[in-house]
């Protein structure tokens, strides 16, 4: 889907400016980790976020399409997921390495 390496700024920066709209939809805080956390993306990396979302926030079609909208801002694969799914051996690490987006 990208044409070059996914960089930490941009990254962030892309998506910060989607803060408001992810606020919308029961985004209480975005991380994201892994190779763009660590500015080691190369070329064919995705881009690996988790969320926490507002308590009681209804997680249906608002849910499903925050992926799609991370991967047409970033112009990029996004592995979504909420740090309730992280797995549990990794998510210690994950959680360690995250950079909190908002």
């Amino acid at each position: 889907m990208g044409t070059t390496r996914p960089s930490r700024t941009a990254t962030l920066q892309g998506l910060r400016a989607l803060e408001g709209e992810l606020r919308a939809q029961g985004l209480r805080s975005l991380y994201v980790f892994g190779s763009v956390a660590r500015d080691d993306a190369t070329i064919d990396s995705d881009v690996d976020v988790f969320a926490d979302f507002e308590p009681g926030a209804r997680l249906g079609w608002d849910f499903a399409g925050v992926p799609a909208l991370l991967a047409r801002r970033l112009e990029r694969r996004v592995d979504f997921t909420t740090r309730d799914a992280l797995h549990p051996l990794l998510r210690a690490d994950i959680e360690r390495e995250a950079i909190r987006v908002f």
